[in-house]
């Protein structure tokens, strides 16, 4: 017969695997998104343990990519930061639309959420907690796992870059954009979403042939909103 204390102890257990569970299907991107980071900051002369520290108080893999081009070509210090925290800035809008779904937190679990947050944990939290009921600990464990993940693959990204020659031939450039793919798909259940999806991704192929590559995916994606909004209206 189980008492109290174990039956808990085996829902805890049960929450931290249901986390690593969902979190598996972008940790195969992570190690490789984390690696290219490891080796372009190697190759750029960033130190060792730099690099690594980096991954894990940036935790950002955009930014920390843009941040160390920027560092090898001696740009300013303030301006690094100003465009780390440009690109950044979409987290605002991704951690609004989780407000409704977090409010069981404290405001400090909510904070150290934020700091964890990327943007394969948000679309894997926004196709779930709507549909389900998350425990803190499976919450925490998604996010946690994948910063775990994505130190251990700068160390190794690092290791590599020391070591290895003619990474190109692992095209590992194209893990971040197959990512987002896998990421995208589940979370398109209309024919409005569908829309939105097909035009956007068209809109940046246009917009980039245009010569617009500055701009591209931000007019692409006003242009996917529109035409959602207008299918959206139609439909109803």
């Amino acid at each position: 017969m189980s008492t109290p204390d174990t039956h808990s102890q085996s829902s805890w257990w049960r929450d931290i695997f249901r986390g690593i569970g969902i979190t598996l299907p972008v940790l195969a991107v992570y190690v490789a998104v984390g690696m290219a980071y490891g080796v372009l900051a190697v190759d750029s002369g960033i130190p060792p343990w730099l690099a690594v520290l980096m991954s894990a108080m940036v935790y950002a893999g955009t930014a920390q990519l843009v941040g160390v081009q920027m560092i090898a070509l001696s740009s300013p210090p303030l301006s690094i930061i100003i465009t780390a925290a440009v690109i950044n800035a979409r987290f605002f809008v991704m951690a609004s639309a989780l407000v409704p779904y977090l409010r069981h937190l404290t405001w400090w679990q909510r904070l150290l959420y934020g700091v964890q947050m990327t943007d394969a944990t948000f679309a894997l939290h926004i196709s779930r907690l709507p549909h389900a009921n998350a425990s803190r600990t499976e919450i925490f464990t998604t996010n946690v796992a994948g910063h775990i993940v994505w130190i251990g693959a700068t160390i190794a990204g690092v290791i590599v870059g020391q070591t290895a020659n003619n990474l190109e031939a692992f095209a590992i450039d194209f893990a971040m954009p197959a990512m987002f793919i896998g990421l995208l798909v589940p979370l398109v259940r209309g024919r409005s979403q569908l829309l939105v999806a097909i035009a956007a991704g068209a809109g940046t192929l246009a917009f980039h042939a245009a010569g617009l590559a500055f701009w591209a995916i931000l007019l692409a994606t006003l242009t996917g909103l529109v035409i959602g909004w207008g299918a959206d209206r139609w439909a109803k």
